[in-house]
């Protein structure tokens, strides 16, 4: 079993004064170094709060009093974070011999600590929850490997860690569009002497953005500079959620990758609607040209070839236009035999036209 621990002395200010008077960089990474050098064994909850708070700010403060922040320095400032918020959990764990836990909520960050010593009546210890993501662990079973039969898990959920450990670490082979789908979480086992999990861990992530549709969904942990796949797989998802199941304790995240969108240029654009354009009008001067001829001809053979036809008290009569024997008149001139044979035609047709009328007027 634990022996209790003394608490030490802490400037609880949220912000020093002159930090608070100017956008000092150099403040602020002073301030985060004086959170990691804290060497007490167990601090109150309103001191652990007071300085989780700070320190995040800090960080915060850093990124917006720099005009601009390297991927190594944002990777550094996450890191730095992730390891005082563990310190100062770590400081929340308290001896049991039966069960115990701890809770906070702020506006940067949520956290639990459950505890279970040797006399826990427990079979296994409730979920752990916070707003938007929940951690099931077998606690009783890690207790059981430890010869004290203690064990503790802390859980964390950081709202804004995704500014410090962005998607864009996220290490994959192809160039796609990567989004950080949950907050960043974090699960340690402080406080406790064998820390090897007798089961893999389930996380349940809440969404905090839709989803793209052909976006693909992996569950990564934070590995000092970049985020990595090792060791987790997405157990089941839907639109709202995604449970993850992990071998190893880390800080976690969902991460979302999808094809990046073709880059569009407006010279190409405006080429191609040109380009559409002009084929239209060609297209239609085309079938319009089409159309024309097609109907001049059709009109120059009923003209020239067949006449008119005209409807007299006798019956039907064809009558040949003045332009038609104008043409076979000038025919004749040029070409006797040409105009002899169109001579016979003509007659033909008007001889044919009369046994029309003669039946139509003999049956009626």
């Amino acid at each position: 079993m634990m022996s209790s621990l003394t608490t030490g002395p802490y400037n609880t200010d949220n912000m020093p004064d002159q930090c608070r008077s100017q956008n000092s960089t150099g403040c602020f990474q002073n301030l985060l170094e004086n959170k990691e050098n804290i060497t007490a064994q167990s601090l109150s909850l309103d001191t652990v709060t007071t300085l989780l708070t700070t320190a995040i700010n800090a960080s915060e403060k850093i990124l917006e009093s720099s005009s601009s922040v390297s991927p190594t320095e944002l990777a550094s400032y996450g890191n730095r974070v992730l390891k005082i918020s563990e310190k100062l959990i770590s400081t929340l764990v308290k001896p049991t011999d039966t069960s115990d836990n701890v809770s906070f909520t702020l506006a940067t960050v949520e956290g639990q600590i459950f505890m279970v010593g040797p006399n826990v009546a427990l079979d296994k210890i409730p979920r752990l929850d916070t707003t938007s993501s929940s951690v099931d662990i077998d606690l009783i079973g890690i207790a059981n490997n430890n010869i004290e039969g203690f064990a503790a898990v802390a859980f964390m959920s950081f709202h804004t860690m995704e500014n410090l450990l962005k998607p864009d670490f996220f290490n994959t082979s192809n160039d796609v569009v990567k989004t950080m789908m949950s907050t960043v979480i974090s699960v340690t086992l402080p406080r406790t002497t064998n820390t090897k999990l007798t089961k893999p861990v389930n996380f349940t992530l809440k969404h905090i953005r839709d989803s793209a549709p052909s976006g693909s969904l992996s569950c990564v942990y934070w590995n000092i500079s970049e985020w990595i796949v090792d060791g987790c797989s997405v157990l089941e998802t839907n639109s709202n959620y995604t449970v993850c199941s992990c071998v190893h304790l880390s800080t976690f995240a969902l991460m979302q990758t999808s094809p990046r969108p073709s880059e569009s240029d407006p010279r190409l654009d405006l080429l191609t609607l040109v380009c559409v354009t002009v084929g239209l009008v060609f297209l239609s001067s085309a079938l319009l040209t089409f159309a024309l001829c097609r109907w001049t001809r059709i009109g120059d053979w009923i003209v020239g070839h067949s006449g008119c036809v005209r409807l007299v008290p006798g019956g039907y009569v064809r009558e040949l236009s003045g332009n038609s024997t104008g043409r076979a008149s000038e025919d004749s001139a040029v070409d006797p035999t040409t105009s002899k044979v169109s001579q016979e035609k003509q007659n033909n047709v008007t001889l044919n036209l009369e046994r029309v009328n003669q039946n139509i007027y003999s049956n009626a």
